[in-house]
């Protein structure tokens, strides 16, 4: 019994220091695309889009009305930008490090309607988590991976 409240409390222990990070990559999976979407609940109202694909290439844009083929009916602004295979890697690790990976699916405030909402969607290796805001404050590592994507459109363009 006392190996294995050992056992236990050590796990503990690397887990609340951090030894237990998710592995980083090494390489740009072949199918790797980022995406990260906000504003009105409603795409008529205005929304903005990054989506970042594996081999680099990025689309930021911004309008309202409803999707016509890969556009907004109303467009403010659509920009490609490329990043480096270094560049990319870098964001998918620390994206990685983040905790995104162990965030719920859903953040969600049910009294509100019609506010905002907003998706971080992580494809990679076959595998895609997306979590979803909705009228809702969101969690720190799900702002904190959203500003790196915006962050990193915004440098690009």
């Amino acid at each position: 019994m006392k190996k294995a409240h050992f056992a236990l409390g050590l796990f503990a222990v690397l887990l609340l220091s951090g030894c237990l990070n998710p592995p980083m990559s090494d390489a740009v999976p072949e199918d790797l695309e980022i995406t990260y979407s906000y504003g009105a609940c409603h795409a008529e109202w205005g929304r903005t889009d990054i989506a970042i694909k594996a081999d680099g290439s990025g689309v930021y844009e911004s309008g309202s009305g409803m999707m016509i083929g890969d556009r907004f009916a109303n467009e403010e602004f659509r920009k490609t930008f490329r990043l480096s295979e270094t560049e990319l890697l870098n964001l998918l690790n620390a994206i990685e490090k983040s905790g995104f990976y162990s965030l719920g699916d859903y953040y969600t405030d049910p009294n509100t309607i019609d506010g905002s909402c907003e998706y971080v969607s992580v494809t990679k290796n076959n595998s895609t988590k997306s979590v979803s805001v909705s009228n809702t404050e969101p969690p720190a590592a799900y702002g904190q991976v959203a500003g790196m994507i915006s962050a990193v459109a915004e440098s690009k363009t």
